[in-house]
C-alpha cells in the first residue's frame, strides 16, 4: 500500500502528510506506515495538468513536505517536479540519507551533490529540462557513489546543454552511464534530434549514451507524463 506514493497537489500532500503524523499518535506498531515508503512523487505528473502545483507555484506545501521527508526513513526513490528554483534549497536538507534516486526538474534549483544528506548512497541522478552549472555535473560525474546521470530534454533545442558538459565524462571512476534522453513528436523523430546535434561532439561513446523518447501520451505532447511512466517502472 505504502511503497509508491504520489502526491499531485497541495491538497494531496497536506493530507498526507496529517496522515502520517496522526499515524505516530494512534498506532502501536514496531513501523509505522511511512517506514514501508521506498518511491514518492512530489509535484505534477503531467506538463498539461499541474493542478496547483505549477512550476513556481506558491501553493507548495513546504513545512508539510518536510514533515513527510522526515517520516521517510527507507525511501529510496525521490522525484520533485516542478518547485521552482527559489524553493528546492528548502528541502535538500531534509532529503532522508536512504535515498539512491533523486529525480528533478524543470529548471530545478542547484544540486549541490557534497552537501546532499543522501550522497553517500545516491546511484542515480535525473535532471529534467535544467540548465546546470559546469560544477554541478562535474561534482555528480565524479562522484564516488553515482553511477547514472539522466539529462532529460522535451525538445531538442536545450541538447547542447547537456553536450558542451560531457567533458568530465572521461575522468570518471564509479559512473556506468550517462543519458541524454531527447522527446519528440516519435523516437525516430528524437533520435534524429539526438544525432544530429552528437555529430559536431567528441565524447565517450562507451558510456554516453543517447536515448529517444516519443513525447506523445493520450495524443499529446506531455514529457512530464512520460518522464513520470518512466519513473513508475524503473527498478530503485
Amino acid at each position: 500500500m505504502y511503497h509508491t506514493i504520489t502526491l499531485t497537489s497541495s491538497d494531496k500532500i497536506q493530507r498526507f502528510a496529517y496522515a502520517l503524523m496522526r499515524a505516530e499518535d494512534e498506532l502501536v506498531v514496531d513501523q509505522l506506515p511511512a517506514a514501508y515508503i521506498r518511491k514518492l512523487w512530489l509535484g505534477p505528473t503531467s506538463s498539461l495538468r499541474q493542478n496547483d502545483l505549477g512550476y513556481g507555484s506558491i501553493a507548495w506545501p513546504i513545512t508539510l513536505i518536510h514533515q513527510i521527508l522526515t517520516r521517510c526513513p527507507s525511501l529510496q526513490a525521490l522525484a520533485v517536479i516542478c518547485i521552482g528554483q527559489g524553493r528546492w534549497y528548502r528541502l535538500t536538507g531534509v532529503i532522508p540519507k536512504s535515498v539512491t534516486s533523486l529525480c528533478l526538474g524543470p529548471v530545478h534549483g542547484e544540486v549541490d551533490y557534497k552537501h546532499l544528506p543522501c550522497a553517500p548512497n545516491l546511484r542515480s541522478f535525473t535532471s529534467m529540462d535544467t540548465f546546470m552549472l559546469d560544477t554541478e555535473v562535474r561534482d555528480l560525474v565524479l562522484a564516488p557513489t553515482i553511477r547514472t546521470i539522466r539529462r532529460v530534454y522535451s525538445s531538442g533545442d536545450r541538447l547542447t546543454l547537456a553536450f558542451d558538459q560531457l567533458e568530465c565524462v572521461a575522468r570518471a571512476e564509479a559512473l556506468e552511464k550517462f543519458e541524454i534522453v531527447c522527446c519528440g513528436d516519435t523516437s525516430e523523430h528524437a533520435a534524429k534530434l539526438l544525432a544530429d546535434v552528437a555529430a559536431g561532439y567528441e565524447y565517450d561513446r562507451e558510456r554516453v549514451v543517447l536515448v529517444p523518447w516519443s513525447n506523445v501520451k493520450e495524443g499529446r505532447s506531455d514529457a512530464i507524463a512520460v518522464l513520470y511512466d518512466c519513473w513508475m517502472i524503473s527498478d530503485i
